[in-house]
């Protein structure tokens, strides 16, 4: 795996150009029993859409990041740190860390500490965005997203009904951080970025407005 890093520069899942057509996206697949740090049972993509009651596609979008390895969890940063100072003003647009350790090992052995370590590193406003999966027989999520290689990091933007619309990984590059910022902008066009506390009046429909 780490040879196929060399020879890929780190990026074995190419970025995608453009976003992903509906006609074309596929849901973003399942998985069930992953713990917040803030101590929640939640599954996936259930869990990235729970804020979306009314099932709008253009509701919400969220950046999912996921890593395997100490490795891939520092290059995401690279995707995150740009979405986040582009978009943090901007309601129901959320970032979701998502870190998965396989094997008997990982999961009866070093849970603990590895839960431990995670919360104790992580700031409490991300610990219910930043979730932990234990466990193995994860063929069939790793072929969906095709994270084959898990020395490195992933990204995937899922749209309002839970759909893979972007696709990156390893460290981002100024353009694909930037693409993945205007990709998130795409998906969402009706929400408004409003200042807390501004008393600009706010869209409610195509020629109402609400002070």
């Amino acid at each position: 795996m780490l040879k196929d890093l060399r020879t890929c520069e780190d990026k074995p899942l190419l970025t995608s150009p453009s976003l992903i057509p509906e006609s074309r996206a596929r849901p973003f697949p399942n998985l069930c029993n992953l713990k917040s740090l803030s101590g929640e049972t939640v599954d996936v993509p259930d869990y990235f859409v729970r804020k979306n009651r009314s099932r709008d596609t253009q509701a919400q979008c969220t950046l999912v990041a996921i890593s395997f390895r100490d490795y891939g969890y520092q290059l995401l940063s690279s995707w995150i740190d740009p979405f986040r100072e582009a978009l943090q003003d901007k309601d129901r647009v959320e970032v979701i860390r998502l870190n998965i350790s396989e094997g008997f090992f990982n999961k009866w052995i070093l849970k603990g500490p590895v839960q431990g370590l995670m919360k104790k590193n992580t700031p409490v406003e991300e610990h219910d965005r930043t979730l932990l999966y234990f466990g193995s027989d994860l063929a069939l999520f790793k072929d969906a997203l095709r994270m084959h290689n898990v020395m490195t990091g992933f990204v995937f933007l899922v749209d309002g009904v839970g759909r893979v619309r972007f696709a990156g990984s390893g460290k981002a590059s100024e353009d694909e951080a930037a693409r993945l910022v205007r990709m998130a902008s795409e998906l969402t066009p009706l929400i408004q970025s409003v200042p807390v506390n501004s008393k600009q009046p706010r869209k409610i429909g195509p020629n109402r407005t609400r002070q």
